[in-house]
Formats: structure tokens, C-alpha cells, sequence
């Protein structure tokens, strides 16, 4: 079996490639000591007069001299991602109520009064998420007779 340290890049792209999604590796311009590579990753937006125009993924646009050019080729689209929806604020408190629940607890409409003899400040309020179902004077006055009755 034989081994190589050389490299074997090869550029396998053409202006045919234009709007395909590509990954190419070209000179780092500070031109140190030593072959410097950086590589970018987009979709290749034109090929004009020797240079590309690559816009990454957060659409910053990269224009790269073919000259410069050491490898390069067509990638697959970047894959989707698969999560649900960004929960909303009341799905949130909905979860975390159920997960952490108080001693006590009555439905307002869409309120829900919380009480544990004072244990903890979160589990003696109201989880206001919705519309309680009455004006928001009487809801505030049912609130403070039913924590009134409690202590």
C-alpha cells in the first residue's frame, strides 16, 4: 500500500455552477510562509471576468479571484432543521405551571389562582395568561378575595 502527502484538490466547478450551492478552497491572501488555505461555503451568485461571488448562508457575499482557486466543488443544499415552532409565551407558562403546580388552584377564565400557605412567591400568585372571562376590575377584586381568604 502506498501513501502521499500531496495534495489531490481539484476544482470541479464551472460558471454552469452558478446558483448551485458550492464549497471551494483558495489562498489565504496575508500570503505568510507556507501555503495558507481558507475555505467558504454558499451559493455562488455569479462567475464575471475571473471572479466569484459566493454569499454564505448569512448573507455576507465573499468575492474570490479564480486565480486564487485551489479546489472547489458542488455541495448538497444545507440541510433543513428539523424542530418544531418557537413555543409561544403562554404555551411556556402552560408547561412550566403544570410542571411545578401549587398546593391550591382555581381557574379565572383564562387566569389561574395559585396558593401553597405561603411556601413560595411563585406558588401564592396568578398565572394571568389569557382573558380571565370578567372585566379586569372585578377579576382583580375575585383575585384579592380568594388570596384574602387564604391569608
Amino acid at each position: 500500500m502506498e501513501f502521499s502527502t500531496e495534495a489531490r484538490a481539484a476544482l470541479h466547478l464551472t460558471g454552469s455552477d452558478v446558483g448551485k450551492r458550492v464549497s471551494v478552497r483558495r489562498l489565504a491572501e496575508d500570503g505568510g510562509t507556507g501555503a495558507k488555505f481558507t475555505d467558504t461555503v454558499g451559493v455562488l451568485t455569479s462567475w464575471d471576468d475571473g471572479v466569484l461571488l459566493i454569499t454564505r448562508r448569512n448573507g455576507e457575499r465573499v468575492r474570490i479571484d479564480e486565480s486564487t482557486l485551489v479546489a472547489g466543488k458542488v455541495v448538497p443544499p444545507q440541510p433543513a432543521r428539523r424542530r418544531g415552532p418557537a413555543a409561544s409565551f403562554r404555551e411556556l407558562a402552560g408547561v412550566t405551571a403544570r410542571a411545578w403546580p401549587p398546593v391550591e388552584s382555581e381557574p379565572l377564565g383564562g387566569w389561574v389562582l395559585r396558593a401553597s400557605s405561603g411556601f413560595t412567591r411563585r406558588a401564592n400568585s396568578v398565572l394571568a395568561v389569557g382573558d380571565p372571562g370578567l372585566e379586569l376590575d372585578d377579576a382583580l377584586a375575585v383575585v384579592a378575595a380568594w388570596y384574602g381568604e387564604r391569608g
